[in-house]
């Protein structure tokens, strides 16, 4: 059985993602970028290096280089100073979930897909125009398997199974 995990996630934090300075980082070659701002009563100023790879039709895509561990990322998070996800300790909400919790959303992706209302109290819908019946089967069988397994881990819980 999966250790639960009990820690905080990456959403807690705020995030500088490379993509918010692309227009910045096109009009120059730059090699670092300056901030100064202020995080809980604290100010900060300094200068976050960037590393640069090509990409496989042309150009290139820049990265950040995390100021704490020197790892290329493309997201740095704020703890004081921004830093990348390894050197805070934070893990993604997926990894926090407990396993019912992702048959949950896995069961709803599928009702998604299926075009039917979120929620298994809303029962099974029709196939949606234009789904091929061997895709629409596939997608209600995998669904049927998840519900029951749903109703299984929700009997043994509560002791009504051998």
């Amino acid at each position: 059985m999966p250790a639960i995990a009990m820690t905080h996630s990456l959403d807690d934090y705020l995030k500088l993602n490379i993509s918010r300075y692309r227009e910045q980082l096109r009009q120059g070659n730059a090699q670092s970028i300056e901030f100064n701002y202020s995080y809980r009563s604290s100010s900060y100023q300094y200068s976050i290096q960037l590393s640069k790879t090509s990409c496989n039709y042309g150009g290139h895509r820049y990265w950040w280089l995390c100021p704490k561990c020197h790892k290329r990322t493309s997201t740095l998070y704020c703890a004081g100073l921004y830093v990348c996800r390894h050197c805070i300790g934070a893990n993604y909400g997926s990894q926090l979930q407990q396993p019912i919790d992702r048959i949950f959303n896995r069961l709803n992706t599928l009702r998604s897909k299926l075009g039917w209302q979120r929620g298994a109290i809303h029962g099974i819908g029709s196939r949606p125009k234009g789904m091929h019946h061997s895709t629409y089967i596939k997608l209600v069988n995998e669904y049927d398997k998840l519900s029951a397994d749903v109703w299984q881990a929700s009997l043994d819980k509560l002791g009504c199974t051998r």
